[in-house]
């Protein structure tokens, strides 16, 4: 473990290099000539272990020392900049950022032989990358940082060849590092608040409804079908879907109550005649990709579809909103169309009754990932929710979740000492 710098420093690295925009075929973010050798050292000593996937990924977990106080902040530069007013609170921000004595780091690094490409990973953020065929610009030096990742990387491959190295990661590295599933009954029996606010807008009454319904339903290739549909239909849909949620507008016309909640982009289906179905099926195959459907706006995983789809059969819709923040509107929008005799599919059905029903397993990934759509995490397993480990009853949470063993790193031909 390198003396020179802790982790504190190293934070500071890692906020510095995971904000340049390494993937910009404009970046020409440059490291001095001494970085960049100490960037070869460090991919020479990686070689020497096993690649963990096809993609040729090499991964190693390292640690480094909390420090001490001054390793954190100056007092004299901490009251001159406003940020603490005596010792007493300085103290408590450094226990606050750094409650442990020794923080965790998860390496990944890539390498691509035949271009020169390299790039490293630490704790989900890209904090190196070196591109040959990129522009050079103002070199920046990061001797310090590359010194101590290479000290960490050889001290792991050192560990390796004495064998102790898979087992004291296994001991040692926190579940927030980790990756995992909990069940929903056990994640809301911790967090009693979480279950009273994901059913305050739904009754038994629908959720007995919704699982009948759902349960029975075909396949979506296998779908009744409705031989004639058209825009004002599908507003008709809409307005079924805002009436059940007690959405505002609803004294407008269907469309225009579409226009004040849908995402905006219809790709001209304003524009079409209503209630004319050939307008409807040229405007559908020839015109539309995607955006129209967005009936309840929302963020990339977060908003409401309603999906018409035609082919040589004829008409259905679809409904996907499978969101723990939206799926109770998404299920009634269903539960509404689904009364008023269309035919009607609701993705991932299956998964959003085991929600209801609390047996869902939830997939909880490592700090630092975005729980949005990580089911690569999960690739034997169906899981549509995702969760990193709270700060708040985390002992608890970790003890009611499946983890997910740490991949076991292996040097080369199994190098070991003696062998």
């Amino acid at each position: 473990m390198s003396d020179s710098i802790k982790s504190p420093a190293i934070s500071g690295y890692i906020d510095w290099l995971g904000h340049i925009e390494y993937r910009l075929a404009g970046n020409t973010f440059t490291y001095t000539k001494k970085s960049y050798r100490l960037i070869d050292e460090i991919f020479a000593m990686l070689r020497l272990i096993e690649p963990v996937n096809k993609n040729g990924n090499r991964e190693l977990w390292f640690t480094s020392e909390r420090g001490s106080i001054n390793d954190f902040r100056e007092l004299e530069d901490a009251i001159a900049e406003g940020e603490v007013e005596n010792a007493e609170e300085l103290e408590e921000w450094w226990l606050e950022s750094y409650p442990e004595e020794v923080q965790w780091y998860h390496l990944v690094a890539v390498e691509d032989t035949e271009t020169g490409y390299k790039t490293i990973l630490l704790n989900n953020r890209q904090v190196i990358e070196v591109d040959p065929r990129k522009e050079h610009g103002f070199e920046n030096d990061i001797t310090e940082f590359a010194e101590w990742l290479l000290e960490s990387v050889n001290k792991c491959i050192d560990e390796l060849k004495a064998g102790t190295y898979n087992d004291s990661i296994n001991k040692g590295v926190p579940y927030e590092h980790r990756t995992g599933t909990i069940m929903r009954r056990d994640l809301y029996d911790i967090f009693p608040d979480m279950r009273e606010d994901f059913l305050k807008n739904i009754s038994k009454a629908e959720i007995r409804e919704f699982t009948e319904l759902a349960s029975q339903q075909k396949r979506y290739d296998n779908m009744p079908r409705m031989q004639k549909f058209t825009a004002n239909e599908f507003y008709k849909c809409c307005a079924l879907g805002y009436k059940a949620n007690n959405y505002e507008y609803t004294e407008l016309s269907p469309k225009e109550q579409y226009y004040k909640h849908s995402d905006g982009r219809d790709d001209g289906l304003g524009e079409i005649d209503g209630d004319s179905v050939d307008e409807f099926i040229r405007w559908y195959h020839e015109t539309q990709i995607g955006h129209p459907w967005e009936v309840c706006r929302g963020g990339n995983s977060t908003h409401i579809s309603l999906y018409v789809y035609h082919d040589e059969r004829g008409f259905y819709l679809s409904i996907a909103g499978e969101s723990e923040s939206r799926c109770v509107e998404a299920v009634k929008f269903y539960l509404a169309i689904k009364e008023a005799g269309y035919p009607v599919y609701i993705h991932n059905a299956n998964e959003l009754i085991a929600r209801f029903n609390e047996t869902e397993m939830i997939g909880v990934v490592p700090e630092g990932v975005i729980p949005r759509y990580c089911g690569h995490y999960f690739p034997h397993e169906k899981i549509i929710s995702f969760m990193n480990l709270p700060f708040e009853e985390s002992d608890k949470v970790a003890e009611k979740c499946i983890w997910q063993p740490l991949n076991e790193i292996r040097l080369l031909h199994d190098q070991r000492i003696g062998e």
